[in-house]
């Protein structure tokens, strides 16, 4: 992200948060023969090697001797950085790495998936009805928020919803503990250190204590998902009470959605796109690095998926065909590349915005 994510750039290749959530629907085929047999070797080694990470740091005196360096290094730097020593102290001096947090960060996919299938996956009956609900019961907020930062109701609430099934699955991993085991972990280890000390800013500014600073494994905080550096740079009180709580408060965590793509170009009045009909085209007038006004993309026979005309207005877009020539295609407009900055998936920002639509259209009187 500039929401930072712990991520790839696109769910073909494994992405989430951010986390950084939500993580592509593995469509998994029928297994025969002996692959469910290695499958489950594979798994279960993977469960052990993370298993032995801790448990080595604890029988064997060079691992121990290790895991101690690493944390007096790292107390050292968050104390260097400014924040208090008691509080670096009171958060790691106990820290033992997670086998769990390793075992997750370790696995991979088993297979790629279409667009099509993480849309049907992700655009559900369920969460539209959901989202709109939502939208109307904070509907006075919302407008308030959307007021302050010309970010429409519908997409912070899809993202509140993607992200966190609207606050109800926000994680429940010990995002020091978490962030501190992929730090010592090394794999991309200077990332993760900054966002531990990030996360140790928070404990002191906030005044609360560890045990309360909760999320995904890979550190994707509360009910909006926010990276620890996300959430000192982004996060606000929404409703006035003179407390930031992304965790526990959904008008704080839509007010820091919402600010967060304000603050990354979010332009008040514009949509995210549309889904469109598009007549083979080359394959090089496909992608965000093309724009044409949509008066050109009419030219190219593009048309709205009803077949009616797109709309007469002077504005740039992208055409997107994340399946291909054969699949869905989408006039993305700028609003597209604040969406992609919470998250660089093309299908996250697609999903977002058609998730967005559906939930206005069914909130609709």
């Amino acid at each position: 992200m500039a929401v930072i994510r712990y991520a790839l750039n696109d769910p073909k290749l494994r992405f989430r948060r951010s986390g950084f959530q939500p993580r592509p629907f593995a469509a998994r085929t029928e297994d025969r023969g002996w692959k469910p047999l290695l499958r489950k070797r594979i798994y279960l080694c993977t469960v052990l090697a993370a298993t032995l990470l801790v448990s080595c740091a604890h029988a064997d005196p060079l691992r121990a001797d290790a895991l101690s360096s690493w944390l007096q290094q790292t107390e050292q730097q968050a104390i260097d950085s400014g924040i208090a020593p008691g509080t670096v102290h009171e958060a790691l001096d106990a820290f033992v790495p997670d086998p769990r947090v390793v075992e997750l960060d370790q696995k991979q996919p088993e297979t790629t998936i279409s667009f099509e299938t993480y849309r049907h996956n992700t655009v559900t009956a369920k969460r539209i009805e959901e989202g709109a609900e939502l939208m109307h019961l904070y509907a006075r907020e919302l407008n308030a928020i959307t007021a302050r930062t010309g970010v429409p109701p519908q997409i912070t609430v899809a993202l509140w919803g993607i992200e966190s099934s609207f606050g109800k699955s926000p994680g429940n991993f010990e995002t020091v503990t978490a962030l501190a085991t992929l730090a010592y972990e090394g794999r991309r280890a200077d990332f993760f250190r900054s966002e531990l000390i990030a996360s140790l800013r928070i404990l002191e500014r906030e005044h609360i204590p560890a045990s309360e600073l909760r999320g995904s494994w890979a550190g994707a905080m509360g009910q909006c998902q926010f990276m620890p550096s996300t959430y000192l740079k982004y996060a606000v009180d929404g409703d006035g009470d003179g407390k930031i709580d992304i965790w526990n408060n959904p008008v704080d965590a839509l007010a820091s959605i919402a600010t967060y793509l304000a603050a990354e170009g979010w332009q008040r009045d514009l949509t995210w796109g549309r889904e469109v009909e598009a007549a083979d085209l080359p394959a090089t007038e496909i992608g965000l690095s093309q724009t044409h006004s949509l008066a050109e993309w009419a030219q190219e026979g593009v048309t709205n998926i009803d077949g009616t005309h797109v709309p007469q207005r002077d504005l740039q877009a992208s055409l997107l065909q994340p399946d291909g020539s054969g699949g869905a295609s989408f006039l993305a407009y700028d609003n597209i590349r604040a969406l992609m900055r919470w998250n660089r998936s093309t299908y996250f920002a697609l999903s977002v915005g058609l998730l967005a639509d559906e939930i206005r259209k069914e909130g609709m009187p």
